[in-house]
C-alpha cells in the first residue's frame, strides 16, 4: 500500500515538473527507487551547489519528511519551495496539507481557499482537505458543503465517511444512514461501511435492516470483529447469551486488548448467573482500561449480588469518581452501605441518585424502604408517593421493582421491617 501511494506521488510529482536537469533527474530516480537516505544525501548537495535556489529538491525533501513524520521539517521545505515559486497551486497545497497534518487548522483552512482560488478546475483534494479543515473547527455546516461537493465530483469513500459523521453529530441519523447506503453501493466490499450501517439501523431500532446488513457483512468477511460485536451486543441486549457468547469468543481473538469487549464478555457470564466468570471478565477489562468506569459499575453490580458489600463499595465508589453523573452507581452503593450498616451514608448516596435523577424508581424506593425501617413513616410514604408517581409518568418498570413498592407500602400499614435482602432484589 504504501508503495503504491509513493508511485501516485511520485507520478504527480512528474507532472507538476518539467524536470529537466541532471541532477534532478538523479534525485528523482532515487526517490522513486525509495533509496531515500541516499536521496537525502544528494538533495543536500544539490540544495548547497545550488545555493538554495533548487525547487525540486526542497519539494521532494518535503515529502521524504512528510513520510518520515517529520512534519515540521516537512512544512519548512514546502515552505521554501513556496518562496521559490509562488504561483505554483502545488506549494500552496502542500503547506495546508502540512498546517492540517500539524493541527494548525485555521492555516491549513486559509491556504487550502487560497488553493481553490488559483486552480483552473475543481480540485477534489482541495475540498476533501477543506472539509477537514471546516470539521475540525467545528464549522459543520461548511464542512458538509465541501465533503458533497467531494463526492459530488469523485468516487471518495473517505468524503461519504466524514459527511456521515457529522449528521451523527447531529443527532441527523435518517441521512447518515441515506450517505452511508449510497456509498454501500458505490463500494459494495468495504465491510466498514456496512458496519456503520448496521450501526445506525440498531441505533433506529430498525432492528431487521441492521440485522440483513450485518449478516450481509458477515458473509464477505467472517470474521470482522466490529460486526460480530455488534451482533453480539444486540443479541446480549434480548438476553441470548449464549449466541452473544459464541460471537464475543470469535471477536476477542482481534480484540483481545479490548477492555469494552471483555466488559460485555463479562456482563454475559453474569446473565447466566456465573459469577465468578463475570468477575474475572470484568476485572480484566479494568486492567485493560483502568478508566473503563461502566466495568468498574458492573463489578460493583456483580460484587453486589455475591454480597460481596466491601468490594461492590470500592468498586462503585471508584466508578463513581470517574462519572460523577450516573444515578444507578449511587443508587448501587447505597446498597451497598445499607448492607454494611451504614444507614446515615446510604441515605446521602440515595439522595445523590434522585439528584441526578429525580425519576429514578430504584433509588425512591431504597430511600423509602430505609426509612420505614427507622420507623419515619412521613418520609416513607412521601418516597413512595414520589415513586407511584414516576412509575405512572415513566417507561416501563420491571416487575419486581413495582412488587417491591408493593411490599413497601403494606409495611407503610403494619410497620413492619423491610430485610436488606429484599431491597437489593
Amino acid at each position: 500500500m504504501a508503495n503504491g501511494l509513493t508511485y501516485n506521488t511520485a507520478e504527480s510529482t512528474m507532472l507538476i515538473f518539467n524536470v529537466q536537469e541532471k541532477s534532478d533527474w538523479i534525485i528523482y530516480n532515487r526517490y522513486v527507487q525509495r533509496d531515500l537516505e541516499l536521496c537525502k544525501l544528494l538533495i543536500e548537495q544539490e540544495l548547497q551547489n545550488t545555493k538554495d535556489n533548487n525547487e525540486f529538491a526542497f519539494y521532494i525533501l518535503g515529502l521524504i519528511y512528510r513520510e518520515e513524520g517529520k512534519i515540521k521539517n516537512s512544512y519548512w521545505c514546502f515552505d521554501r519551495y513556496y518562496a521559490l515559486n509562488p504561483f505554483c497551486v502545488e506549494g500552496v497545497k502542500q503547506i495546508a496539507r502540512s498546517c492540517l497534518l500539524l493541527g494548525r487548522n485555521d492555516e491549513a483552512k486559509k491556504m487550502y481557499l487560497e488553493a481553490e482560488k488559483m486552480c483552473r478546475e475543481p480540485d477534489t483534494k482541495v475540498y476533501y482537505n477543506l472539509g477537514l479543515c471546516y470539521l475540525n473547527l467545528g464549522e459543520w455546516d461548511k464542512s458538509k458543503e465541501y465533503f458533497n461537493r467531494t463526492i459530488q465530483l469523485s468516487r471518495n469513500q473517505d468524503a461519504y465517511e466524514k459527511l456521515a459523521s457529522i449528521f451523527v453529530m447531529e443527532n441527523n441519523l435518517k441521512n447518515a444512514i441515506s450517505v452511508l447506503i449510497s456509498a454501500s453501493k458505490l463500494f459494495p466490499f468495504n465491510t466498514n461501511l456496512s458496519v456503520d450501517l448496521g450501526l445506525l439501523f440498531m441505533k433506529q431500532r430498525e432492528y431487521d435492516q441492521a440485522f440483513n446488513v450485518l449478516g450481509n457483512t458477515l458473509c464477505q468477511d467472517p470474521e470482522n470483529p466490529k460486526a460480530l460485536l455488534t451482533l453480539a451486543a444486540e443479541m446480549q441486549r434480548n438476553c441470548g447469551y449464549d449466541e452473544a457468547l459464541s460471537k464475543y469468543t470469535r471477536a476477542v481473538t482481534d480484540l483481545s486488548e479490548c477492555s469494552e469487549a471483555w466488559n460485555n464478555i463479562g456482563m454475559c457470564f453474569f446473565g447466566k448467573q456465573k459469577y465468578v466468570a463475570a468477575i474475572s471478565c470484568l476485572k480484566r477489562a479494568v486492567y485493560l482500561h483502568q478508566f473503563n468506569w461502566i466495568a468498574l459499575y458492573n463489578l460493583g453490580l456483580v460484587h453486589l449480588y455475591t454480597k460481596q458489600y466491601v468490594s461492590a463499595f470500592l468498586f462503585l465508589s471508584t466508578s463513581a469518581k470517574l462519572n460523577t453523573n450516573h444515578a444507578s452507581t449511587f443508587m448501587l452503593i447505597g446498597l451497598a452501605l445499607n448492607n454494611m450498616n451504614d444507614t446515615r451514608n446510604a441515605e446521602k448516596a440515595y439522595r445523590k441518585s434522585i439528584e441526578i435523577k429525580s425519576d429514578n424508581p430504584e433509588a425512591l424506593i431504597n430511600l423509602a424502604i430505609l426509612c420505614v425501617n427507622q420507623g419515619r413513616k412521613v418520609d416513607a410514604k412521601k418516597y413512595v408517593n414520589a415513586f407511584q408517581e414516576t412509575c405512572l409518568s415513566c417507561s416501563p418498570i420491571d416487575k419486581e421493582i413495582i412488587e417491591l413498592g408493593k411490599q413497601v407500602s403494606d409495611a407503610l400499614e403494619g410497620h413492619c421491617l423491610i430485610d436488606n435482602e429484599t431491597a437489593l432484589e
